[in-house]
């Protein structure tokens, strides 16, 4: 209707405008169907361009919806249909959008695609392998990436494992060829010697030239080493024999080191050298290499039966022939000792602990280990505790290493021409022999002592005095005890030694075999009398001399007689005193007092003094 209005209105305006410009009706009636043809021709140019318009956006959904379609399928994912109220244009714009998103994964997964076949392709040129092939400009689907990140995965772990493999080895042919003296041969050798690892291709046949190679070097080193330590002994024991100045080996030693093949051959030289001059002194070498082989059987505990089984060791035809046959049999020595030093090397050890075993055993019963300066008595018990736990451990070893000797020589292995079995029993055996041994001699000891003590009486024990060292400690002037022989007579030959009583100990004089009962329980009595001097008071003493004891040299000890008023026979201990004789001063009689105190063993108690009765013992 507006339209209508509207268009009613212009022909109003035009046909006013018309009118006032004087054009007739009939060219009016023209040039309204001129106008009416051109707003025709405007709205069917119009309806058409909106179809046209209409029919492009369909046009573009099938287009979008095609595309979805394709890059969905390419990409194994799905896309979402518009639902069939929405208009063309809303269709259009939301499968344009979805197509714009299926583009962009598609770029992503085309540079993961190209990522991967790049990453694949370098570690198979590490690797020295054909790579997987892997298109570039196709979209991978989800199960190929997958394969393509595993097979990644596992050439990245291998590179990885081969590249340390690839270091280690290059370590020890580097450390080989220093020690063989050798240099680089071809471009593989090159790139280990400059250190271009990353350059090396770790292929298959590469590593496996690479571990040839290692093992190669490394047998190669061996033998030399064996080789030239065969020869340096050989050598060594030339010199030995032949008396080389020190300052020559010596120079020789500084000069040939390593373990070449140059320096294999200067030894052989050096030994040809020598084996020329051993010629020219058969009968010295021989002797040399007989002490040698000496000294090879006994490290490896050969019996004599053993050592007989080789006559030409006891032969006298000097000749190269002999000597030749003393060096196999050295040589056979060396080589056997050497295969298996360690068996006799543990059977030492365990010889050596043994030993220690044995003498701490023997030393079980001596009181003198208990003189504990040191601590030596908490050392000895862990030492044979540390014995005790090792020396089991050691003969298990030492079976085991027999077992393997016996296996590979066919032959017995024995020590000393014993079984190892036997030989343990035979050391046990020994051991207890000598403990029942010594058991029994300590018996007698101890039975002779008791008889000694029986027939002649104890000796009283004396408690050692510690002594600082540098010292000397001397015995005070009157605790000094002189005894000197006298003849038997009625005046005794006076000592003027002055304020000192002489005794003679028990021990020094024979006791008789019938015991005299004593008066008393442990306590005999001897009772001395002294006369009072006439004229003198009783309690004013005289100086007298002082009196001698007679020793008895006669073993054999005289009948039991009863005591007298002046002197009494005790058990063990015989006493004579001059009557005579009076005391100079009561000091004396503290004098004599201290002496008696001293002497513990003999278990005198205090002295009693009475200046008219003399001095009472109890």
């Amino acid at each position: 209707d507006s339209c209508s209005n509207l268009l009613a209105q212009w022909l109003d305006d035009l046909q006013v405008l018309w009118g006032e410009v004087g054009i007739p009706p009939e060219q009016q009636i023209t040039r309204i169907k001129v106008v009416y043809e051109n707003l025709s021709e405007l709205m069917r140019a119009m309806v058409d361009e909106e179809k046209s318009r209409r029919d492009g956006y369909i046009e573009n959904i099938a287009k979008c919806r095609a595309e979805c379609m394709r890059l969905a399928e390419e990409l194994e994912t799905d896309y979402e249909e518009p639902p069939e109220d929405f208009t063309v244009l809303k269709k259009e714009k939301t499968l344009r959008n979805q197509v714009k998103q299926l583009i962009k994964e598609r770029q992503v997964r085309l540079r993961e695609a190209i990522n991967l076949r790049t990453e694949e392709g370098e570690l198979c040129a590490r690797l020295g392998r054909i790579p997987e092939y892997i298109q570039s400009d196709t979209v991978l689907t989800k199960e190929q990436v997958k394969e393509a990140k595993t097979r990644i995965g596992f050439l990245t772990a291998e590179k990885n494992k081969r590249e340390i493999k690839l270091a280690i080895a290059a370590k020890d042919i580097l450390s080989f060829w220093t020690e063989l003296n050798i240099r680089a041969r071809n471009e593989r050798e090159e790139q280990i010697e400059n250190g271009h690892l990353e350059s090396f291709q770790l292929s298959n046949e590469n590593m496996q030239w690479l571990e040839q190679m290692k093992q190669s070097l490394s047998m190669t080193l061996e033998e030399n080493k064996k080789l030239q330590k065969s020869l340096m002994t050989k050598i060594q024991s030339l010199w030995t024999r032949m008396e080389l100045p020190e300052e020559d080996q010596n120079t020789f030693l500084e000069q040939h080191t390593g373990y070449s093949d140059p320096l294999i051959v200067k030894l052989k030289q050096e030994v040809r050298r020598l084996e020329e001059l051993k010629l020219q002194n058969l009968e010295r070498f021989i002797k040399l290499t007989r002490e040698e082989i000496e000294k090879y059987w006994d490290l490896m505990f050969y019996s004599e039966d053993d050592k007989k089984l080789f006559t030409p060791y006891y032969s006298d035809n000097i000749g190269e022939g002999l000597l030749s046959e003393h060096e196999k049999k050295l040589e056979c020595l060396v080589q056997e000792y050497n295969n298996y030093e360690n068996l006799y090397q543990t059977i030492k050890t365990r010889n050596a602990m043994w030993q220690r075993y044995v003498e701490m055993e023997c030393k079980e019963g001596d009181p003198n280990r208990f003189d504990n300066r040191g601590g030596k008595l908490l050392k000895e018990e862990k030492e044979r505790k540390k014995i005790a736990r090792d020396m089991p451990k050691c003969e298990e070893c030492i079976v085991n290493e027999i077992s393997t000797w016996e296996q590979e020589t066919g032959r017995f292995f024995t020590i000393y021409g014993h079984k190892f079995s036997d030989y343990l029993n035979n050391q046990k055996e020994e051991l207890q022999i000598r403990k029942d041994q010594m058991k029994e001699n300590k018996q007698k000891a101890k039975e002779e002592a008791m008889q000694n003590e029986l027939t002649y009486g104890s000796t009283p024990a004396k408690t050692p005095k510690r002594r600082i060292a540098g010292t000397t400690i001397l015995t005070p002037a009157n605790k000094r005890t002189k005894v000197q022989s006298t003849t038997p007579s009625t005046t005794p030959t006076r000592s003027r030694t002055p304020r000192t009583r002489q005794f003679v100990h028990s021990s020094l004089v024979a006791k008789s075999p019938i015991r005299t009962p004593a008066r008393e329980k442990n306590f005999p009595r001897v009772v001395v009398k002294v006369p009072t001097p006439i004229g003198k008071r009783p309690d004013t003493p005289v100086k007298r001399a002082l009196p001698v004891e007679e020793v008895v040299p006669d073993v054999r000890a005289p009948a039991v007689q009863a005591p007298s008023s002046e002197s009494s026979v005790d058990s063990g201990c015989v006493s004579t005193l001059d009557l005579d004789n009076q005391v100079a001063d009561y000091a004396d009689f503290e004098n004599e007092e201290s002496i008696w105190a001293s002497k513990k063993p003999l278990m005198v108690p205090q002295t009693n003094f009475n200046p008219s009765l003399g001095p009472i013992k109890e």
